[in-house]
C-alpha cells in the first residue's frame, strides 16, 4: 500500500530535514521553502499530511490553510512558529489546521502528532439514506483504559455519525479532533491519574511512555477502570459526555482559547484544542466528565 504524503513547507532546511527523518518510515516526504514551491513540488496531488510555518516571508501561511482546505478537504494541517501565541493558534485552527507544533519541538510531539493523524484519518466513509432519516438517537459505551482501543472507537464511532444528516467534512472533523483528545484525556489523565507535571517529568526519564502507561493500566488502584462514551444526536446538535472514574481535577483551571497566554503555558491541550472546536464544553463539579457539545447546520434542501 502506497505510504500517505507528508508536505513540509518551512525554509529552515534543517527543521526539513530533521522532520524529514522522523517521518520517513511512514510518509512519502515532499519539502519546499515557500508556498509557491510547495505547489510545484506537489505537481497537483492532494498532500494527506502539510506541515506549515506560520511565519513565512512575504507570504500568507492562514490564507493559504484556507486555500488548502477548500481544494483538499481531506488533507490535515500542522501549523509550526517559534513565536506562538494562543491567539494564534487559534486563529489557525479555527480556520481548519490540524494542531500546532512549537520550535524548538520534541520527538514526542512529532510522534503524537504523527500518531493522531493516523488515529483520526482511519475511518471509512458510508451513506445510508436509512440513518439520514433518523432525527434522534442516544447510545452509551463502556471502555477499557486500553489506548490501543481509541483508534478502533474512533473508526467505528464517526462511521456511525457520518451516516447521520447534518455533518459535513468540517464538522466531522471538528468532532473527531476534540473527540479524541478528550478519550486519550479520560484514560491518561483521568483513570491513570498522570498529572501534566507528572507527564512532562516521565517523557524526560522514561525510555518507553506508552509502555509505561500499559503497566500502569494493571496497576492498583487503576487497574480495571472504565471510561464511560455517550452521545445525545438530533438533527440541530450532537452531543458527547465522556466520563471517567478518576479523582477529577480543578475545573476551574480550564484553558481559556481566548486566553493571551504563550503556548508553552499551556499544559491542556486536548481541552484547548476541544474548546476551540466545538461549540461549548462542559465539565462536572468534580472534573472526571466533560461534554462535548456541537451546533449543527441545518440540512440543505
Amino acid at each position: 500500500m502506497l505510504k500517505p504524503s507528508v508536505l513540509i513547507i518551512d525554509p529552515d532546511v534543517a527543521l526539513q530535514e530533521i522532520l524529514s527523518e522522523i517521518l520517513q518510515n511512514r510518509f512519502r516526504i515532499f519539502v519546499s521553502n515557500s508556498i509557491a514551491d510547495a505547489k510545484a513540488a506537489m505537481q497537483g496531488a492532494d498532500p494527506d499530511l502539510v506541515f506549515i510555518e506560520l511565519q513565512l516571508p512575504n507570504e500568507n501561511a492562514i490564507k493559504y490553510l484556507e486555500q488548502i482546505k477548500r481544494s483538499k478537504g481531506n488533507s490535515q494541517i500542522i501549523v509550526i512558529t517559534d513565536n506562538a501565541t494562543v491567539e494564534n493558534a487559534v486563529i489557525a485552527l479555527r480556520h481548519g489546521a490540524f494542531d500546532f507544533l512549537k520550535k524548538p519541538f520534541e520527538f514526542e510531539e512529532i510522534a503524537r502528532i504523527v500518531e493522531k493523524f493516523f488515529s483520526i484519518t482511519k475511518h471509512r466513509e458510508a451513506d445510508y439514506d436509512i440513518y439520514s432519516c433518523i432525527i434522534e438517537e442516544s447510545r452509551t459505551f463502556e471502555l477499557q483504559t486500553n489506548f490501543a482501543l481509541v483508534s478502533t472507537f474512533m473508526s467505528e464511532i464517526m462511521h456511525i455519525i457520518s451516516r447521520f444528516s447534518g455533518f459535513d467534512k468540517k464538522t466531522m472533523l471538528t468532532i473527531r479532533l476534540s473527540l479524541y483528545e478528550m478519550l486519550v484525556n479520560a484514560m491518561e489523565h483521568g483513570n491513570l491519574e498522570i498529572d501534566y507535571e507528572m507527564k512532562k517529568n516521565l517523557l524526560e526519564k522514561v525510555v518507553d511512555y506508552q509502555r509505561f502507561l500499559e503497566e500502569r493500566t494493571q496497576q492498583e488502584p487503576y487497574r480495571g477502570r472504565k471510561v464511560l462514551v455517550s452521545y445525545h444526536y438530533n438533527t440541530k446538535s450532537i452531543s458527547f459526555t465522556i466520563t471517567d472514574e478518576g479523582k477529577g481535577f480543578d475545573v476551574n483551571k480550564v484553558p481559556n482559547p481566548h486566553s493571551t497566554e504563550n503556548i508553552e503555558n499551556l499544559s491542556g491541550r486536548g481541552i484547548f484544542i476541544s474548546r476551540v472546536n466545538m461549540t461549548r464544553v462542559t465539565y462536572n463539579d468534580k472534573g472526571n466528565s466533560v461534554t462535548l457539545y456541537k451546533e449543527l447546520s441545518p440540512p440543505r434542501s
